[in-house]
């Protein structure tokens, strides 16, 4: 009988070139027609209005309460989703559907696949989609850099969940009708540079302290003005002096408005180091590496 915790290493071994595995082809097809839907999403507007009364399971990862305001309220402000970063989002969930194929075809149990859960929080509804239970276990699929998989790969908690992978699932777990709530969860870690493939076991928010994340973000969107408190604070870079948004700040596409005031009054500064870009609300010292100077929203 497969287990989870052997995932990567059955998915290595059916795709060993040495040997021939017979495909089923209810399965190919079957995972085929949801990498075409896929396909389909991706070219789905993005920055539209949010339905108020209606909140996602992922929502309630997302700490900052003004980048929800902002999503519900003046979505426009938000930076625009480049093609490349949409393409980058359609291979992620490519590479997600690779792993639940694979893992099916070498003998692994998955089920309820993409399952909806949801529940009713007053005049609201909380609505997601499960990766699936695999071996048993209520599983999310994350394909990340190769630096995400290193900080990820031994474990997730609440020190190193810098995009509130943890409460997502969690919501998975204390609302669905597929399984007891003590089922175990996870996630399985997809690094879409090397290849690599990890399951890790995960402690999740339980119902309560979800049902009270998701009502401080009801009563904030709820606001009739975007001066909602900030989540996050700027960092010290280094030793520079200079002063970094924190890194699910950085990726929010809102930053730009939000920190409007830094630098004296002239907005954020991004500079392009190795790792990727950074953005500075206060530089004292120039950093050695080139500016972006892509348009901010006014």
């Amino acid at each position: 009988m497969k287990t989870i915790d052997k995932i990567g290493e059955d998915i290595y071994e059916l795709l060993d070139s040495s040997t021939h595995h017979e495909s089923d082809p209810e399965l190919v097809a079957a995972y085929a027609k949801r990498i075409g839907g896929e396909f389909d999403k991706a070219t789905d507007e993005r920055n539209k209005p949010r339905e108020k009364g209606k909140l996602w399971a992922s929502d309630l990862g997302k700490r900052c309460l003004r980048q929800h305001w902002y999503n519900f309220n003046m979505p426009q402000l938000g930076e625009k989703l480049t093609g490349n970063t949409k393409f980058k989002f359609l291979y992620g969930n490519i590479l997600e559907e690779a792993v639940l194929y694979f893992a099916e075809s070498a003998g692994h149990t998955v089920e309820e696949a993409q399952a909806r859960v949801e529940t009713q929080l007053d005049d609201w509804m909380i609505s997601g989609r499960i990766d699936g239970i695999v071996d048993g276990v209520l599983i999310d699929v994350k394909s990340t850099s190769s630096f995400g998989y290193k900080r990820y790969k031994d474990g997730i908690d609440p020190t190193n969940d810098s995009f509130g992978y943890l409460e997502q699932l969690g919501f998975y777990r204390a609302f669905n009708d597929l399984s007891p709530s003590s089922v175990d969860v996870g996630f399985i870690w997809i690094d879409k540079q090397n290849g690599h493939i990890s399951y890790t076991k995960a402690d999740v928010p339980d119902k309560a302290e979800l049902e009270l994340k998701a009502r401080r973000i009801i009563y904030a969107v709820d606001q009739q003005e975007e001066d909602v408190a900030q989540f996050y604070s700027p960092q010290p870079y280094g030793k520079s002096g200079n002063m970094s948004l924190p890194m699910a700040c950085s990726y929010c596409s809102y930053k730009q408005r939000c920190w409007k005031d830094s630098n004296n009054g002239k907005g954020l500064r991004g500079f392009l180091y190795n790792q990727g870009p950074v953005w500075f609300t206060e530089v004292g010292r120039e950093p050695r590496c080139p500016e972006i100077t892509e348009s901010k929203d006014e």
